[in-house]
C-alpha cells in the first residue's frame, strides 16, 4: 500500500476534480497540511475524471483518492466503484457541493464525505483521520493479489480460511467475500508468514483468529463458516488453539 522514499513512508494520493479553480484549492489545502505536520504524499491531480480512469485501468494505484462527485465524464461515484473492484482498504473522501449525496453513498466503503461550502473547517479534521487511518494500515499484515485482470489488497485479519479448487487457491474473507488467486497454498502461506495462518490439512489454511469451537472433526467459524477434517489434524489444531487463545486470553 505504502512505498518508502530514503527510510520515510510516502503516501500516494490521487485528487479528481474537473473545476481546476477548485481542484488547485485543494490541492494548496493539502499540501500546506502536509508540510505542516511532516508527512510526505506523492500527490497527482486529475482535472479530466476519464484520464484517471483509464490509469485506473492501467493499473495505476492510489492510498486514497479526493473526488468531486458531480464530474462530465465518470462522477465520483462511478470511481468509487472502480476502486472498490480492487481495494477495501483505500481511503475515498468525496467533496461535493450538494448534501443530497450523502444517504446515497452511505452504503458504499467510502472514508469521508465533505461539503464544499464546508471545505475550511472540515478538511483539516478529515485529513486528520485519513492519514490516522493510513498510518494504522500501514502497521497491519496486507495480502496483495496481482495479475493482468486484477489489483486487490485486503488485511490478512479478514481472511477466515483458505482452499485449494484446482489450479487457483480461494481466500474466503469477512463479509462473505470470496477472492481467488493462481497460486499454491503452499506460496500463499509462506507470503502470509502470519502466526495466526496454519495449515489444517493438504488442502486448507485455517485463520486461528476467526475459530469459534471444534467440535469432533469439524471447525466452526464466525460468520457460519465450518470445514472438517481428519481426527490427528483436529487433534494437532486443538494444540495450536490452546496456545493461541492462550496468549490472548
Amino acid at each position: 500500500m505504502l512505498k518508502m522514499k530514503e527510510g520515510c513512508i510516502v503516501y500516494r494520493v490521487a485528487i479528481c476534480d474537473d473545476q481546476r479553480e477548485y481542484l488547485e484549492i485543494v490541492e494548496d489545502k493539502l499540501n500546506n497540511y502536509c508540510n505542516a505536520h511532516n508527512i510526505s504524499i506523492a500527490l497527482k491531480s486529475y482535472n479530466d475524471s476519464q484520464v484517471l480512469v483509464e490509469e485506473l485501468g492501467e493499473g495505476k494505484r492510489f492510498d486514497a483518492y479526493i473526488l468531486d462527485i458531480e464530474m462530465d465524464k465518470y462522477s465520483g461515484i462511478e470511481i468509487a466503484n472502480i476502486v472498490g473492484t480492487y481495494s477495501d482498504i483505500a481511503c475515498i473522501v468525496f467533496l461535493t457541493a450538494f448534501s443530497n449525496y450523502a444517504i446515497e453513498v452511505c452504503g458504499m466503503n467510502i472514508f469521508r464525505y465533505v461539503l464544499k461550502e464546508k471545505l475550511e473547517e472540515s478538511f483539516p479534521r478529515v485529513l486528520d483521520e485519513m492519514f490516522h487511518r493510513l498510518s494504522w494500515l500501514d502497521n497491519q499484515e496486507i495480502y496483495t493479489i496481482v495479475n493482468q485482470r486484477k489489483y486487490i489488497k485486503f488485511l490478512q485479519r479478514e481472511i477466515i480460511y483458505i482452499y485449494k479448487d484446482q489450479k487457483n487457491i480461494v481466500f474466503v474473507l469477512k463479509g462473505g467475500r470470496k477472492e481467488q488467486e493462481r497460486t499454491t497454498l503452499q506460496k500463499a502461506y509462506k507470503k502470509l508468514n502470519s502466526r495466526e495462518l496454519i495449515f489444517l490439512d493438504r488442502g486448507i489454511i485455517l485463520n486461528l483468529f476467526h475459530v469459534e469451537r471444534v467440535e469432533e472433526q469439524r471447525v466452526f467459524m464466525k460468520e457460519g463458516y465450518s470445514v472438517a477434517s481428519s481426527l490427528p489434524r483436529i487433534s494437532e489444531l486443538k494444540r495450536f488453539l490452546f496456545m493461541y487463545w492462550g496468549e490472548i486470553i
